[in-house]
């Protein structure tokens, strides 16, 4: 049975997105392990490393291996039995050879360099995957931006009313943050999708004097690109991949956050949507909790830990390090189906948001016109200077908070104010929909901006 939540039959849904969770389990994992080690062996006989028939057996083994439970527990004794890692899969591997050809199992390869070589096909295909789910996500924020690109609401600063903005602007900003992930992770490909074969300190030497064409050799079978030089303790490309997790996974927070607090019963503007059948508390049946944008906060907090452990893990010891290493095995598919898991239910949440505007421009009214202060204001300023109307206004408001009236109320009753602004010049001044700035137009900027 599973010892962790992310393995859980019951609760591992919570912790993985569903497509990236299929890359990382033992059994496909151990099957594109052995699909490495034969695209090895072809590509060593190719270059007289190895006789060209102990290739053919080794590929066809390791092809018709099928890693069912018996299997996986023969290799899981062969490595308790030797204390190494992928000694194992290799005798494993080599029992079912004829010893002529399962001498050549694995010749001038480390661990790393089948597992680094996997590694990076998995995060390909999860990066993908990803980017599926971002690529909608933008499709649905465009739609509401535009739908809400005119709907007011109340612009809050630290969390209290501000000035009056409108819907479609905030959407228009998750939308912006959204797409600069977006092309991260479109930049980190340039630094991923590399093959490790590089040996034992990373100088190729057992892999022949064409090594390093039978390494380009290698990567072409496999879909990946040649490194540079060996990267067995260079590992900022990894530190880098889980620090786009955790800044993705921190914009997916702070939307789910966001969303969170609309949805608080005093305030009620936005709410996740809810399908029949879901329960939001035991104890109390009328409850609609945002359980998405909450999961959005502990998803993030687990990948914000992992980033940390992977910048923990760049220090390298000389030109390979296992405890640095293999802190990876645990922080980076980790971290990978935790954002995997936050990016599928970001899309999730928002093609199913719940828009309340009257509740917005109701809030927005029940302020009492205080959010009106700065546009009175910056009128006020060519008449007094901006220094006085600012003063102006904070008295003003100072008084008509402590006499429990709004601030329209308390502008239209100040001789000062009455004085320099006519009746129809003020009147317009308390119109809210005027005082959204450049919200439509940074809407519009963004719409049509390409993702």
């Amino acid at each position: 049975m599973a010892a962790t939540m992310i393995d859980s039959v019951i609760y591992g849904s919570l912790w993985g997105g569903r497509e990236v969770r299929q890359l990382f389990e033992e059994i496909p994992r151990t099957r594109a392990w052995l699909e490495i080690i034969a695209v090895l062996a072809e590509v060593e006989a190719e270059f007289d490393l190895i006789p060209a028939d102990a290739a053919r057996q080794i590929a066809q083994v390791c092809r018709a291996l099928q890693p069912d439970a018996a299997f996986l527990d023969e290799v899981r004794a062969g490595r308790e039995a030797s204390g190494h890692s992928t000694q194992g899969l290799i005798r494993a591997v080599q029992q079912r050879l004829a010893p002529a050809a399962a001498q050549w199992v694995y010749t001038g390869a480390t661990v790393q360099d089948v597992t680094d070589t996997w590694l990076m096909l998995a995060l390909r295909a999860a990066r993908q995957a990803m980017q599926a789910d971002l690529a909608a996500t933008d499709a649905t924020l465009v739609a509401l931006a535009r739908r809400h690109r005119d709907t007011l609401m109340a612009g809050r600063t630290h969390g209290q009313h501000g000035l009056p903005i409108t819907l479609g602007f905030k959407f228009a900003t998750w939308l912006a943050e959204l797409r600069r992930h977006r092309r991260r992770f479109d930049e980190i490909g340039a630094r991923m999708d590399v093959v490790q074969l590089c040996g034992g300190v990373g100088s190729l030497s057992s892999l022949g004097p064409r090594a390093l064409a039978l390494q380009q050799r290698f990567a072409e079978r496999l879909g990946l690109r040649t490194p540079d030089i060996s990267w067995t303790s260079s590992r900022d490309v990894l530190a880098e991949w889980c620090a786009l997790l955790a800044l993705a996974c921190g914009t997916a927070d702070r939307i789910g956050h966001e969303v969170y607090n609309l949805q608080r019963s005093e305030i009620g503007e936005l709410r996740e949507g809810s399908a029949p059948g879901t329960v939001g508390s035991i104890t109390m049946p009328h409850k609609r909790n945002p359980e998405i944008g909450e999961h959005l906060g502990s998803l993030a907090r687990l990948v914000r830990g992992l980033g940390g452990s992977m910048l923990e893990s760049l220090a390298h010891d000389h030109e390979r390090d296992g405890r640095s290493w293999k802190t990876e095995w645990v922080a980076v598919p980790e971290a990978t189906l935790l954002a995997a898991r936050a990016i599928e239910l970001l899309r999730e949440m928002l093609a199913a948001i719940e828009v309340d505007a009257p509740r917005m421009r109701a809030n927005l009214a029940s302020g009492g016109g205080f959010v009106l202060s700065e546009a009175i204001m910056m009128a006020l300023a060519p008449r007094l200077g901006r220094d006085a109307a600012h003063r102006l206004l904070y008295d003003v408001a100072a008084r008509a908070r402590g006499a429990g009236l709004g601030l329209i109320e308390a502008v239209r009753a100040e001789p000062a104010i009455s004085a320099a602004l006519g009746p129809a010049e003020l009147d317009a001044l308390l119109d809210y929909a005027s005082h959204t700035g450049q919200c439509a137009a940074l809407v519009d900027r963004i719409v049509g901006e390409a993702p």
